[in-house]
């Protein structure tokens, strides 16, 4: 959603620089939900610099790999630089980083960030020299939509937010799993602590579920007791647990791991990467190809309901084509 809100951005812009009377007439070429953004884009521009606006543009999709990791590891690296760089690199990161970064630096570099005006107008060549001195303190975060089939190892193209959803609904499955041929008393015991839409849901999946293999049924059972006793509201312990399930889809540490790692808040992460080293002690190469299948599932399902983007779903369906 942001990239697209970013390209319309681009294209208002140079619209107006090309033929301003007629760039309201692009929108009649859109959907009704881009024209909106559109217009949006166009009201920002309008009676500004719109030349100044596609280099600031083409600024932040420049820092859009440092965009993807979470700020609090970003806050680590920005701790140690000057307030000069922190104010170039603050002014070219989404407004969520931005707040946390603002909110968790010191005082003291917080108090002598330079003003927004000085931190724009930074020369190009400078504004690479500090995006790589950044960048190299991370794995490379470069996202691109050219690709004709998603795969597990695409993982961390999901924004934050679609991989807390996709967490949230691998952990509801994966209960729904251990739960498969469960008497009566115990699921009431279990469903009590979820809300009557998310014990709806459970109770379906149970269902859906009955025909899986019998090792697959006792492996989300070992899932849940992983977690082992530790005190969480369900909507948390649900996410943890899709954070299992995650973990059991890989069979190395390796580079696009590490960058879904780093996408996540550091408890999380490790959390993550306890689960993967638990996890990669006994794996065995089919059981890791059931769980990539069924995560891959869950993908394609929530893209086709918008949670994660809708390319997902496009790349499942060229798959099968």
């Amino acid at each position: 959603m942001l990239q697209e809100q970013r390209h319309l951005q681009v294209v208002a812009a140079l619209a107006l620089l090309e033929e301003p009377k007629e760039a309201k007439l692009l929108q009649d070429y859109l959907s009704e939900a881009r024209a909106q953004d559109y217009q949006a884009a166009l009201g920002l521009l309008e009676g500004g610099d719109a030349a100044a606006a596609l280099k600031a543009l083409r600024a932040q999709e420049d820092f859009s790999g440092i965009a993807e990791i979470h700020p609090a590891w970003l806050l680590e690296v920005l701790k140690s630089e000057s307030p000069r760089i922190i104010g170039v690199v603050l002014r070219h990161l989404p407004s969520r980083h931005v707040r946390y970064l603002l909110e968790h630096l010191p005082r003291r570099l917080t108090m002598e960030l330079p003003k927004l005006i000085e931190a724009f107008y930074v020369p190009g060549e400078l504004l690479n020299v500090i995006r790589r001195r950044i960048e190299r303190r991370f794995v490379p975060m470069r996202i691109t939509h050219d690709v004709e089939q998603f795969g597990i190892q695409h993982l961390y193209y999901l924004k934050a937010e679609e991989l807390e959803a996709l967490c949230y609904d691998l952990g509801l499955g994966e209960l729904a799993l251990s739960l498969v041929g469960s008497s009566r008393k115990i699921l009431q015991i279990i469903l009590n602590r979820f809300k009557i839409g998310e014990a709806k849901e459970i109770l379906a999946r149970i269902k859906r579920y009955q025909g899986e293999p019998r090792w697959f049924l006792k492996d989300a059972r070992y899932s849940v007791l992983e977690l082992g006793q530790k005190e969480m509201g369900a909507r948390r312990f649900l996410e943890e647990l899709g954070l299992v399930v995650l973990a059991k889809t890989f069979v190395r540490f390796d580079r696009p791991v590490r960058a879904l790692y780093q996408k996540m808040a550091p408890e999380r992460a490790y959390t993550f990467k306890r689960y993967l080293d638990e996890s990669l002690t006994r794996g065995r190469p089919e059981k890791t190809a059931k769980r990539t299948e069924w995560v891959l599932q869950y993908l394609e399902r929530l893209s086709g309901e918008e949670k994660v983007d809708p390319l997902w779903k496009t790349s499942f369906q060229k798959e099968a084509a």
